[in-house]
């Protein structure tokens, strides 16, 4: 995987992406925008989840199991895809904006990464902001990873692990890995997935360039409503737990960055490698042409060749 200028030479991308982009930004639109409130608005999000498959229900997987992570001040529930002979345990994140979504939300996707990657995935069903907001949302997801790897070898039978997640996922991913880099837990991370993800609260120049004519499931204006939800002080949105594209980036395991050209996130990413590269953090990027925010969760002609090129670097971590 490189990157150079060819990248983004392409003027014409696969027409199934393009229309996917232009229907998903229609969709956007007609909800309407700000949302009445964060909890009407996660209840709007999952229909309109639920209307894209084919017989408009949520896809859930008949693999998938839950668990109850014990955490300092309760718990959090988590949802797990066991690998038949796992070689290590991925643990996920789901994105949303902090405010929406859900542990359930992907299961055909977490399915394929178990199958894929021969690692037993954990994805984590964490509290959401505006109920629950920065840094108490983090500690709460640190807590949870902790515990996790604390009891890999018991509980999933494994002695490696993995971390990952999308766009808001992505984000506390990161950040969950540079507390883990501080104190480590017993079982060590060997490598972040991390997708499309949200590393500056501030916003890039690309999040801050995004209008609902783009197309596409992300704009600026939610970009911003967002970040609210989860940092509503601006004073505090460029806190390297919080942005951790202003952190310290030095002694992170290996990272593979995954974004497409047409998301609004896409400055999140290239910003973030040339941090990890200068931080000699070992690094990779694969920049998908005409991808949209949210892409690989879908069935289009980009996304097969994308996540194979997940399941390849999560195996190979794992490996060497």
């Amino acid at each position: 995987m490189t990157l150079d200028e060819s990248t983004f030479a392409q003027t014409e991308y696969a027409p199934d992406v393009v229309a996917f982009n232009a229907a998903m930004g229609a969709l956007v639109r007609e909800m309407g925008w700000p949302p009445e409130s964060a909890q009407a608005y996660r209840v709007q999000a999952r229909e309109r989840l639920a209307a894209l498959a084919p017989d408009g229900v949520l896809p859930r997987s008949p693999r998938a199991r839950e668990i109850t992570i014990p955490l300092p001040d309760g718990s959090m529930s988590a949802r797990v895809f066991d690998a038949t002979s796992p070689t290590g345990l991925y643990l996920h994140v789901h994105g949303g904006g902090w405010a929406v979504g859900a542990a359930d939300e992907q299961d055909a996707y977490l399915e394929d990464l178990a199958r894929g990657t021969g690692q037993t995935v954990v994805s984590l069903d964490y509290p959401l902001a505006p109920e629950r907001r920065f840094p108490g949302l983090l500690d709460d997801c640190e807590a949870a990873a902790r515990h996790l790897l604390d009891h890999a070898p018991q509980e999933f039978g494994v002695t490696v692990a993995t971390l990952g997640g999308e766009s808001s996922g992505a984000n506390l991913a990161l950040a969950v890995a540079l507390r883990l880099r501080e104190h480590p837990a017993a079982v060590a991370l060997r490598a972040l997935n991390l997708c499309y993800g949200v590393y500056d609260l501030t916003l890039t120049p690309s999040a801050r360039n995004w209008d609902d004519a783009r197309g596409g499931v992300l704009t600026t204006a939610r970009m911003r409503w967002y970040a609210e939800q989860y940092v509503p002080d601006l004073a505090h949105r460029a806190d390297p737990a919080a942005s951790p594209l202003y952190a310290q980036l030095a002694g992170l395991p290996p990272t593979l960055l995954t974004v497409g050209t047409e998301d609004p996130l896409l400055d999140d990413s290239l910003f973030l490698y040339a941090r990890l590269l200068a931080a000699h953090s070992p690094v990779q990027v694969q920049v998908v042409p005409g991808a949209g925010h949210s892409f690989n969760m879908h069935p289009l002609s980009v996304t097969g060749p994308a996540n194979a090129a997940v399941y390849r670097f999560l195996t190979a971590a794992l490996t060497t």
